[in-house]
């Protein structure tokens, strides 16, 4: 008989600033996920475990917080390489810290409040199929899914997923870009040419989070790509959006797609807002790839290399492509909003600053 699974503590995925001193050097590193408990941090300078230190945590809206935590929990270079994640520390906080660690858990508690959305019905007996070579991270994928409601056939290798796929088509397929004997993109296209499995969506995982691969994966037909390392709750996130998007026997999913020579982004996007139209708009152009999440017609997210540019001013740069192709797949879009400018508000901002940058030039 199979165990009853606990269900989680509720976790904000989010990036983080995060600083304690080890060996007298002061370090700086970034959050993976926080919760009311505790916090993971990616860093290669690891303490041990049982060890009790200072936290500073910075959240993104700039809002200190200083709290004790222990070390509970070491992610090895090796370990954190067969699981797909990154090498780091997870820490708990200690209760004896009464105001640093309540004063975060009340500001947590309202974020997460405010952040979580209504829950999304899985519908009912969701069937994914998952090819992934390393043990342990297919284990851990499998784990989280079926504990968000899914019915998982897991494999080490295409073949026996894409035969698994034929024998009884699933609602969708997680696969690895890389595996022996038949790959992901192999499998792909299999799928692509089989009548029964070509409008299967698949989510690609994959080391490598080049946009030149990201873009050859999205022509290919592959739904969404995720590169490792990712937490499960991601995953999870993702693949409830695409099965509520095409539920079982959908025969597609609602996409508009075109030409930026012929619509322009600017253009597009005033469509998208006038409609109140939520989902993501994938934009191509040469060798490089944008993903824009929409919700009700309000951009909320941008991803545009390189990613270390404020959210504002890769929204202005992908403004600027007049050529390549764009493809809108509606979904539910949920978390914050990193522009916090309307849309038309932020054409209208587009507009005058290139205006300003004409006339600067002209003038010179």
């Amino acid at each position: 008989m199979k165990a009853t699974r606990q269900a989680r503590e509720p976790r904000l995925i989010t990036r983080c600033q995060v600083e304690f001193e080890r060996l007298d050097e002061h370090v700086l590193a970034e959050s993976e996920d926080l919760s009311r408990r505790g916090v993971f941090v990616r860093t290669d300078a690891l303490l041990p475990v049982g060890a009790v230190t200072d936290l500073i945590v910075t959240l993104p809206d700039q809002v200190e917080f200083r709290v004790i935590a222990r070390v509970a929990h070491l992610l090895s270079p090796s370990a954190a390489r067969a699981l797909g994640r990154h090498v780091g520390m997870g820490f708990e906080f200690l209760e004896s810290d009464s105001a640093g660690r309540d004063a975060l858990v009340d500001y947590l508690d309202d974020l997460l409040e405010e952040l979580t959305p209504p829950p999304q019905p899985v519908p009912e007996q969701s069937r994914i199929v998952l090819a992934e070579p390393s043990a342990p991270l297919r284990e851990r994928i499998q784990a989280a899914l079926e504990q968000a409601g899914f019915v998982v056939e897991a494999f080490a290798d295409g073949t026996d997923a894409f035969v698994a796929s034929v024998r009884v088509r699933p609602d969708l397929v997680v696969a690895a870009a890389h595996m022996e004997g038949l790959d992901g993109w192999t499998m792909v296209r299999a799928m692509a040419s089989n009548p029964r499995l070509v409008d299967v969506p698949v989510v690609f995982t994959s080391d490598d989070a080049s946009d030149m691969t990201r873009l050859q994966a999205y022509r290919l037909g592959v739904r969404d790509y995720i590169p490792k390392p990712f937490i499960e709750e991601e995953l999870v996130i993702r693949i409830t959006r695409w099965l509520t998007v095409a539920p079982r026997g959908a025969a597609e999913t609602a996409m508009l797609s075109g030409n930026l020579a012929e619509i322009a982004l600017p253009t597009l996007l005033s469509l998208l807002e006038f409609e109140r139209k939520s989902g993501i708009l994938v934009v191509l152009r040469d060798r490089e790839a944008a993903r824009v999440f929409v919700a009700a017609g309000r951009v909320v997210k941008v991803e545009l290399a390189p990613l270390d540019r404020a959210p504002r001013e890769r929204m202005m740069s992908l403004l600027d492509w007049q050529h390549g192709t764009f493809e809108f797949t509606s979904c539910e879009v949920v978390g914050s909003d990193e522009l916090g400018l309307g849309t038309s508000a932020m054409l209208l901002e587009h507009a005058r600053i290139r205006d300003e940058e004409k006339h600067g030039a002209g003038e010179r």
